[in-house]
């Protein structure tokens, strides 16, 4: 039977996370630069800046290029948790250490998620090519069961583990429920124009941490020119879903539940993506929750404000 409005209206919402689901940390001692890597939001990219800056020597010399994702051989090795993909307690707790991540609008990187994982790599619950109210119906589903410590994520690399961390909501990664405050954060965009301002925060980071002007330049250009295998930005496949998101309303229902907590914690994002009542968020809240996941949690007054 087919899902009603009504029923989905009744939907929880999907709650910030208390611990930390996931935080993929790329480190370059030399310069006291962290970055925390978000999926779907460029993080393939700045894997390969921060590689760049991590071992340039065999970076330049291997002719290893910003097109490059997680399956090819690098010197700089992301699961190194001991070197490059490590973040030292030593470097935690100075001050000295810069931490930066690029985050993307939740319906955008949705729209992302779902091109790449289900168009491109066809993995994607058993769900028809097209049906994106299946694709999130189970996205919810497993989150939800998650959020309540009802289902465990595998310490294996398993498919469900692998859907699910493409798919989180941005307050459930990068230890912003206790770090957000310090980090760097760029909004970052599927075209050419959304990613220009980013990344010239980026390169402002850079010049501040005296990294060398023509690995500067180098990593300017290359944010800006490439692309990694499975960019969506420019496709009449993601035309076809962003109208889908914008027009489907079971479908931005459950896309409400699942990101509206990103919207509320990140003011950066653009709230004018949310239906109403969801987009009558004002500064008061902001700050309340933007500061304490916690409470959150043990206070549902800003649900109930929505309710009302």
């Amino acid at each position: 039977m087919a899902e009603t409005e009504e029923q989905s209206e009744q939907l929880e919402f999907i709650l910030p996370y208390m611990g930390n689901f996931r935080a993929d940390y790329l480190t370059v001692p030399q310069y006291n630069l962290t970055a925390c890597l978000y999926r779907k939001s460029m993080s393939q990219m700045t894997t390969n800046a921060m590689c760049l800056l991590y071992d340039p020597e065999h970076f330049l010399s291997g002719n290893h290029s910003f097109n490059e994702t997680w399956k090819n051989e690098r010197s700089c090795n992301p699961y190194d948790r001991n070197g490059f993909g490590g973040f030292a307690e030593n470097l935690r707790n100075t001050s000295q250490n810069t931490r930066f991540v690029f985050i993307r609008d939740p319906f955008d990187r949705f729209i992302s998620f779902y091109l790449d994982k289900c168009l491109h790599e066809k993995q994607c619950y058993n769900c028809e090519p097209e049906d994106l109210r299946c694709v999130v119906k189970n996205i919810y589903e497993s989150l939800l069961k998650i959020s309540k410590g009802e289902k465990q994520l595998e310490s294996s690399f398993n498919n469900s583990t692998y859907m699910d961390m493409h798919a989180t909501p941005t307050t459930w990664v990068c230890d912003f429920n206790k770090f957000r405050n310090v980090y760097y954060i760029m909004i970052i965009g599927s075209s050419f124009d959304e990613r220009k301002e980013p990344i010239s925060k980026f390169v402002e980071i850079l010049k501040r941490k005296n990294v060398p002007e023509k690995y500067i330049s180098k990593i300017q250009e290359n944010l800006l020119t490439s692309e990694t295998h499975h960019s969506t930005h420019n496709s009449e496949m993601r035309k076809r879903a962003e109208e889908k998101v914008r027009n489907d309303k079971i479908l931005r229902e459950y896309l409400h539940k699942l990101y509206f907590y990103d919207y509320l914690v990140f003011p950066e994002f653009d709230r004018s993506h949310l239906d109403s009542p969801y987009n009558m968020i004002n500064s008061s809240f902001d700050e309340k929750y933007r500061k304490d996941y916690e409470s959150i949690i043990k206070n549902q007054e800003y649900l109930s404000k929505l309710k009302n």
